[in-house]
């Protein structure tokens, strides 16, 4: 959950807050940070890539210890991809075997999740990535415009590794 938390300190507040600002005032949209162009070109995204990232959340979500290990991490919004993947391979053993079973690193896939929020957020800025002179960052926007449903699934699943499992309620009986 700290992990998580981290990441939607880092992003998703940005996020919110680049809404409220494009919703409240239209006319100010703001010009693109560089670090968030950065993000957006970290990795190349690509369906593979997609796929074991969905193949990661989804056995995460189904594996308790795993993600309890996630959500143990420390709570550190400066945190980079980079630092974040490394901090997971060596703090949570069984949550990097699934990225292993994926085939992917856990810094690959913070890398992607950071460029695939980046390349949202940028969107709801106002900003067109994909007219980037940076051609991983303009085939990444193009990208997740083109597989847009799949890209929202897999940062929703990434999202919600940090809420607590329902509880189930025990039968009635008459």
């Amino acid at each position: 959950m700290i992990l998580i938390r981290s990441l939607t300190r880092f992003l998703l507040l940005p996020l919110i807050c680049a809404v409220a600002v494009s919703t409240a005032v239209p006319a100010l949209r703001a010009e693109i940070p560089p670090d968030q162009i950065k993000a957006a070109g970290a990795i190349p995204l690509t369906t593979e890539l997609l796929d074991k990232m969905d193949k990661v959340v989804k056995a995460l979500t189904t594996d308790a210890a795993a993600k309890a290990e996630l959500n143990a991490m420390p709570n550190d919004p400066n945190q980079t991809a980079e630092g974040w993947g490394a901090a997971i391979s060596s703090k949570c053993p069984k949550a990097t075997e699934h990225f292993k079973s994926a085939g992917i690193t856990p810094e690959e896939f913070m890398k992607a999740i950071t460029a695939m929020m980046a390349v949202g957020m940028a969107e709801v800025m106002g900003g067109d990535l994909a007219k980037s002179t940076d051609k991983t960052v303009a085939a990444n926007a193009a990208f997740a415009a083109a597989n847009k449903n799949r890209v929202d699934a897999v940062i929703g699943g990434f999202m919600t590794l940090g809420e607590p499992a329902p509880s189930s309620s025990p039968a009635s009986t008459p």
